[in-house]
């Protein structure tokens, strides 16, 4: 079989893949990359079967990357709308976009995914599962292997496998105190369906085929948090570092196996208490790279979780934290639109950049630099093209012919210049 990427990197070989992700970084040099991906420190997703343009480094070294969700469902979201989603964030340079979908255009939409966009693309297959039977539960552990097999099979570069949630940690739901027992919603759906059946959740007791499957293709997994906190009253609860704990373990085998590997993180974390939940989940799961949603840093907003996420999402990557799964307006409200989705990839890669600016990266101060000095030499043209949302920025900026409504003739930079 041929070598994954993981294993040439071991020997030290430099694949396409390799290259054009190191292209992209400011690593000092392959040799470093190579060392950190063969450490499971540093991930490139690349399904073999699927070539693009461009591949990304997620990791140690790397800039902090985002990914945004999107996909269709069986009754509430349009083909057509899904595909203008992926077309934003091909527009505002999104590396990853996970497919959420299920129904009956699942496939289809993860094909064309696949086969015309640039971005990394994820799944998580238990989704797809969901609507292969009118009740999940009368799946069989075999569904499982075979609706993954057919995701990586189409070339999908990572998926989501809430392996870590096992039958000792679901005989402890009953005795925590948690306020939300599972919002994770693959978890909440294995954990239904090892309850419904009495017995173990088929990603944990068949892991080795699930790794054989992955190898087959070259496809990252993105060991899933079922256990994450869905609220901040919830956070650092047993249960999480338990399931943290197994997740480790699991990671060392796919990494021993050939397969690289992201560990997903909470979640809902109070602001004080991110820094040393994202240094605790580094520590036992050996710096692979951290995958977080959000995390959020309060319950109450509602309307503005982009906001709230994005706060968090900064500090976890000045913690350590390697790839942000963007969070929306309509988080826990309902499905984002495509101003939502704009609203989110905004936001977070408002917390990427700063991230990065932080971490000392110098293609990200550059562009902070030049439009500092597009400011001070009150250069409209180049300030907006050079913001994060030229669009916005236009249109706020309007027909004003040079003026500034804001101080007019008590302009700071001109008193000043």
């Amino acid at each position: 079989m041929e070598k994954t990427l993981l294993e040439k990197a071991k020997n030290k070989e430099i694949s396409i893949e390799i290259k054009s992700a190191f292209e992209n970084e400011e690593i000092p040099s392959l040799e470093i990359l190579l060392q950190n991906i063969s450490e499971g420190k540093t991930v490139i997703p690349a399904n073999k079967k699927r070539k693009r343009e461009k591949y990304y480094a997620i990791g140690k070294g790397c800039t902090v990357k985002i990914n945004a969700n999107i996909g269709v469902t069986a009754n509430y979201s349009s083909f057509d709308k899904e595909l203008k989603k992926a077309e934003l964030c091909e527009k505002y340079n999104v590396e990853s976009v996970m497919d959420l979908s299920c129904g009956a255009f699942a496939q289809r939409f993860r094909e064309k995914l696949i086969r015309e966009f640039s971005f990394i693309v994820g799944s998580v297959p238990v989704y797809d599962l969901s609507g292969r039977f009118k009740d999940f539960t009368k799946a069989k552990p075999k569904d499982f292997l075979e609706v993954l097999e057919e995701h990586v099979e189409t070339g999908v570069d990572f998926v989501t496998i809430h392996a870590g949630i096992n039958r000792e940690l679901v005989e402890k739901i009953s005795t925590k105190n948690r306020i939300l027992n599972i919002v994770s919603r693959g978890g909440s759906m294995i954990y239904k369906w090892m309850k419904e059946n009495k017995a173990e959740n088929p990603y944990f007791e068949y892991f080795d085929d699930v790794l054989k499957i992955l190898k087959k293709y070259d496809a990252t997994i993105s060991i899933g948090d079922a256990f994450r906190p869905g609220c901040v009253e919830d956070a650092g609860e047993e249960l999480q570092i338990r399931e943290t704990y197994i997740v480790s373990q699991l990671a060392e085998k796919a990494r021993e196996y050939g397969i690289q590997v992201i560990i997903e993180g909470p979640g809902h974390v109070r602001a004080n208490e991110i820094y040393w939940t994202v240094k605790m989940i580094k520590k036992i799961c050996k710096d692979a790279p951290l995958y977080v949603l959000g995390p959020l840093t309060t319950d109450i907003a509602a309307g503005y979780d982009h906001i709230s996420g994005s706060m968090g999402a900064l500090i976890a990557s000045l913690a350590g934290a390697d790839f942000l799964c963007y969070v929306t307006p309509a988080e826990h409200l309902r499905l984002p639109d495509l101003e939502d989705v704009k609203e989110g990839i905004i936001a977070f890669k408002i917390a990427a950049h700063s991230a990065n600016i932080a971490r000392g990266f110098k293609k990200a101060l550059k562009r902070d630099i030049e439009i500092s000095i597009a400011r001070r030499d009150l250069n409209w043209e180049k300030i907006i093209n050079l913001s994060i949302d030229p669009e916005k920025a236009k249109r706020y900026r309007g027909e004003l012919n040079n003026i500034c409504t804001m101080c007019g003739e008590l302009c700071a930079i001109k008193n000043s210049n």
